[in-house]
């Protein structure tokens, strides 16, 4: 029985490599199949595509690749089986070079493909930093899901990230809307209005309030990327998450919703080794009952806001 309509993408990113997108990625789709829900994971890490061997699934022959580069037109013929109920797999691309530079047009016949799937639920594993193919896969997805560890590199590279995806969020639909100009103008490094953060470019928008006011204001409204913490070793690590999502709207002015930490745990590294989902391999461990509380609060959310992926949310390079 389909519990999600319409069709739910989500895609989780982050500013840093290995901070585990994959690990939950992977165990969060295994958690939403275990529910009922018809699943598909799609390894976006181009070039460095390993989301089949947390799995436990050798290297798959096709992926993202080849739909791309349209030697194959299906994108059904891409799934791979996991071997678990409701579960299936798109590899990533074997050669990240090959489709670095995506066209616009490109992704969305992508992201139209897997919106076509037999599928209640779509997660997106992408890869690390602020590339135009990331953060436009991170914007096209409904549910927008950041990950980061409480090192100082990380918590820099996922402020970078929310920066540089709201920014690009904003040239996008300003390019849509007729404001392509007044929107560049304002991003300009020393334009003459003296904004330097995204807080300063909320409220001058605001102020001039009219056909920018109303524009800043739907930006607002449709970017909210929710953060999750992982690897959190001691109760100092634990307060990182709601500091960082008070900083984000003190300083940027835009909400970051933190949805829960990970604990540091040795049966996660015990998963990894033994190529099995944690959630499977370990179901009342502890980082398994966080999993389900996030899991559980992302579905609460999507239920009380559906709506239809929106294709035309970013642009191209």
């Amino acid at each position: 029985m389909r519990l999600l309509n319409p069709k739910q993408i989500w895609a989780i990113g982050g500013g840093k490599g290995g901070v585990g997108k994959s690990f939950i990625t992977g165990n969060l789709g295994v958690m939403l199949a275990q529910r009922g829900y018809r699943v598909v994971l799609v390894d976006m890490d181009l070039g460095g595509a390993n989301l089949h061997t947390w799995l436990g699934v050798n290297n798959p022959d096709r992926g993202v690749s080849e739909f791309v580069g349209h030697f194959v037109e299906n994108v059904d013929q891409l799934l791979t089986p996991t071997g678990i109920n409701n579960l299936s797999l798109i590899s990533g691309a074997r050669d990240g070079m090959e489709i670095a530079n995506l066209k616009h047009t490109q992704k969305l016949r992508f992201l139209r493909a897997l919106q076509r799937l037999e599928a209640d639920c779509v997660l997106l594993d992408l890869g690390a930093g602020t590339a135009y193919n990331t953060i436009d896969f991170f914007l096209l997805a409904d549910t927008h899901l950041l990950l980061a560890v409480p090192e100082p590199t990380s918590i820099e590279n996922a402020y970078r990230f929310i920066k540089n995806s709201f920014y690009r969020k904003l040239r996008s639909d300003g390019n849509e809307q007729g404001l392509r100009d007044a929107i560049e103008q304002l991003l300009l490094l020393n334009n003459p209005q003296g904004i330097r953060t995204p807080k300063d470019l909320i409220e001058y928008m605001h102020r001039q309030g009219g056909t920018l006011g109303r524009f800043i204001e739907r930006q607002l409204e449709e970017f909210q990327p929710q953060l999750i913490l992982n690897q959190v070793r001691n109760a100092q690590d634990m307060r990182i998450g709601s500091a960082m999502e008070s900083a984000c709207f003190k300083y940027f002015g835009l909400r970051l919703k933190f949805l829960g930490h990970i604990e540091h745990e040795d049966a996660v590294w015990h998963s990894v080794l033994q190529r099995r989902p944690l959630v499977m391999d370990q179901p009342n461990s502890g980082t398994t009952k966080r999993l389900s509380v996030i899991c559980s609060a992302i579905l609460q959310q999507r239920s009380q806001h559906p709506r239809a992926t929106e294709l035309t949310s970013a642009g191209g390079p």
